[in-house]
């Protein structure tokens, strides 16, 4: 595979006290760890024989079990247990939330609460992505990458629009590198796994004296893929990356700083295919469609029985991405004395080129487009808020954000859908500001009753300049169509409001209401005008603490989200997709996290979601042919109406110094839709699906090695994962078949 050089990233940086310390954090269901390296603002509390876990969704250090929010946190520890390495393998793992696998160009979507991803390369998706306090705006292309030497992964569910403000209608994901240890000390781990892979991870980390920590960290993954493609005689399905991360920090009195620069390469060749059936009409060398064949027509079985049970994919050409990211991100504080100022800055560039086989199909190169897209980005944040434990607690902030965008997609339609032979290119840039100010308060009225108030003012401004490009390759005849508009301009109040209860240290009750902005955007593959901003107003109750003097956990959350004008994906007949909205959407749900320890060599987790998620108003929605039709009432698109996850984890000693472990997990979901039209069609849509995975290791006290052997998948029952709308039609990936590896991990 091609190779392509990396960019040194470094940087200066300092720890900063909100935020701070190496969280190292375990689910919202599982047992945390104290951080090594956290400074004593945000280190886990010790309270008996668990400690607290800690996260940061509100701008500061406090106890999970403190915040009024529907949040689930991800440590290392459960990406291991799981045998997730990247987004995708996390499907089910927290409730509510549906992670894709590769539907092509790297990229991984998100779906929470219903409200789902796909945008386009110059759109924003309704899950704001953070790495290490900076909003990413193409987060969705790391989602294949594997996850370097985390501190932890916060998901949260329900609108952001006043602290994760930047396009959070759904919720936001805040990934944390690990911080430097106080001690030098590092670690390795390899994994091999069939069908063929291989991983490595290292990291070292250590103090540099005059109170300056550093953590190194690099990995490598190579998968040969676990399908074939009978026509090139390769496998795809696999992918090839490395990635690297330095963290850089220092904590001199009230002046704390932390940097964080990391890259990452991945090469994808997605699995994916055509999940229809096409039939043609050969005449003077055209092939167009004919008979009756359509979007809405089910594979034969023996082309489904090739990709469903025997694993074999025929594409041509197929797809082959390369990703690219990498950035720096900036925390400075300064404690005055009661009042902290705080600056996050943050750099990034991303850049995605390659063919995707659009078509899906291998009987000629016919519909298959080459990309090239690059995207730079700055923020600034900068805010005061009150520290230490006062009645009264507050932030007030302001937010600059600016992408530089340029791409090029090439799409070929050799006739495909058309009788002749041409190729439509799409170039052009675009450059997106956004402004916000935003103010949060909490004020505690009593021990045991708090009221929380929010806001946040938006602007956002998209310039687009472009050139549509369509060539007749059987005359050479080219036509230009300029699409220049005028500079858009979108602004917004978001705003939230709680009530919490609190009758004792281990158990909250919450009730809140609030607004989420998510901003309009142009159709680069269309010249139309702009598509409108989207809103979710939000009603939720919950309820989160500790029974049991702390062997059993629990997270209840129930809410009401109201959105307008959602913003939806759909494809072109001739290639390409577009952008549309629909006019109201309501999605209901409940949502369940339990973590029970009935023994302390016992550990049990598990959740459960209930989601009804439907169009309330779309008479102006289009089906998979472009047809007009009125798409009230139908399901929103990749969200399961039921999904449950449970996991099992038991100690047995082996003697006083050696420890074995046994892990069994197993995920459920229900019926998920593709498309917001044609859903009584069979290839829109994919049935109820489950995974089992299992781990068994052994360890020494105090955790210097590790040697596991694991399973994934190990009924090898195949589950679509991913599905977009290409030429009409659905193409579609599956999950890995079964997968058995074995790993080891030392530190020193």
């Amino acid at each position: 595979m091609a190779r392509y050089g990396t960019r040194k990233l470094t940087a200066l940086a300092l720890r900063c006290t909100v935020g701070a310390g190496a969280l190292a954090l375990a689910m919202g269901q599982a047992e945390a760890q104290q951080a090594p390296a956290a400074p004593p603002a945000a280190a886990p509390a010790d309270n008996g024989d668990q400690a607290d876990i800690i996260v940061t969704a509100q701008k500061r250090a406090e106890r999970l079990q403190d915040v009024p929010i529907a949040i689930s946190v991800v440590s290392p520890q459960v990406l291991q247990s799981t045998n997730a390495r990247n987004f995708a393998e996390l499907q089910g793992v927290v409730p509510g939330v549906y992670f894709a696998g590769n539907s092509g160009g790297g990229r991984t979507y998100i779906t929470l609460r219903g409200a789902t991803g796909l945008a386009l390369n110059t759109g924003d998706e309704p899950v704001a992505i953070y790495m290490d306090d900076v909003y990413l705006a193409r987060g969705v292309t790391i989602g294949m990458s594997d996850l370097l030497d985390l501190g932890g992964i916060e998901i949260v569910r329900g609108p952001q629009g006043t602290l994760q403000g930047r396009n959070a209608t759904a919720g936001a994901i805040l990934i944390r590198s690990a911080d430097p240890t106080h001690d030098f000390s590092g670690r390795v781990s390899a994994s091999i796994a069939s069908p063929s892979e291989f991983r490595a991870q290292a990291a070292i980390s250590g103090p540099l004296g005059g109170g300056f920590g550093a953590r190194l960290a690099g990995g490598y993954v190579t998968e040969r893929g676990w399908a074939y493609n009978p026509f090139t005689g390769k496998h795809i399905g696999g992918s090839e990356s490395y990635q690297m991360r330095g963290v850089l920090t220092n904590d001199s009195g009230p002046f704390s700083m932390r940097i964080v620069g990391d890259y990452s390469w991945t090469e994808n060749q997605p699995a994916i295919f055509r999940y229809a059936a096409t039939t043609y009409a050969a005449g003077a060398g055209a092939l167009v469609p004919a008979g009756t064949a359509t979007p809405n027509t089910p594979l034969d079985p023996v082309t489904r029985d090739q990709i469903f049970n025997q694993n074999r994919i025929s594409l041509n050409p197929g797809t082959d991405t390369i990703v690219s990211t990498g950035g720096v991100s900036a925390k400075f504080s300064y404690d005055f004395g009661g009042v902290d100022l705080v600056s996050v800055t943050g750099y990034r560039r991303s850049w995605v080129r390659g063919i995707n086989d659009s078509d899906g199909l291998d009987v000629a190169k016919m519909g298959y487009n080459h990309n090239d897209d690059h995207s730079n980005q700055f923020s600034q944040e900068m805010r005061l808020q009150s520290s230490g434990h006062s009645a009264f607690s507050w932030i007030l902030g302001a937010y600059y954000f600016q992408e530089n965008q340029a791409y090029t997609d090439d799409i070929y339609n050799l006739k495909f859908s058309l009788p002749t032979n041409g190729v439509t290119r799409y170039t052009g840039t675009q450059r997106t500001r956004s402004y916000a100010g935003f103010a949060d308060a909490t004020y505690r009225i009593t021990d045991q009753f708090s009221v929380i108030g929010g806001v946040r003012y938006t602007e956002d401004h998209k310039l687009l300049n472009s050139n549509i490009i369509a060539t007749n390759l059987d005359t050479n005849v080219s036509t230009t169509t300029p699409y220049s508009p005028a500079e858009a301009k979108w602004t917004d109040w978001s705003y939230r409001g709680k009530l919490v209860y609190k009758p004792n240290r281990d158990l909250m009750f919450f009730l809140g209401y609030g607004k989420g902005f998510r901003a309009g955007g142009y159709n680069p593959f269309a010249v139309q005008v702009p598509y409108a901003p989207e809103t979710n107003k939000s009603w939720e109750i919950g309820a989160k603490g500790d029974l049991f003097d702390r062997r059993l956990s629990f997270a209840l959350a129930a809410y009401r989200n109201n959105y307008a004008n959602l913003q939806l994906r759909a494809g072109v007949p001739t290639g390409g997709a577009i952008i549309t909205n629909a006019a109201e959407a309501l999605i209901k749900g409940v949502e369940l996290e339990l973590t029970a320890r009935p023994t302390d060599h016992t550990r049990l987790t598990g959740n459960i979601a209930y989601t009804d998620a439907r169009f309330t108003s779309f008479p102006t929605a289009r089906n998979t042919l472009d047809q007009p039709v009125d798409a009230s009432g139908n399901v929103l698109p990749r969200t399961p109406k039921w999904q449950f996850f449970v996991g099992a984890e038991q100690d047995v000693p082996l003697s006083d110094s050696l420890m074995l472990t046994g892990e069994l997990n197993y995920r459920w979901r229900g019926r998920i839709y593709f498309f917001f039209t044609d859903q009584t069609a069979q290839p829109w849509q994919d049935g109820p699906g489950d995974e089992l995975g299992a781990r068994i290791s052994i360890r020494p006290v105090g955790d210097r090695w590790k040697f596991s052997i694991y399973g994934t998948n190990l009924t090898n029952s195949r589950i679509i994962n991913t599905a977009a709308v290409t030429f009409s039609y659905p193409q579609v990936g599956l999950n890995k078949p079964r997968t058995i590896g074995a790993s080891a991990e030392f530190k020193f």
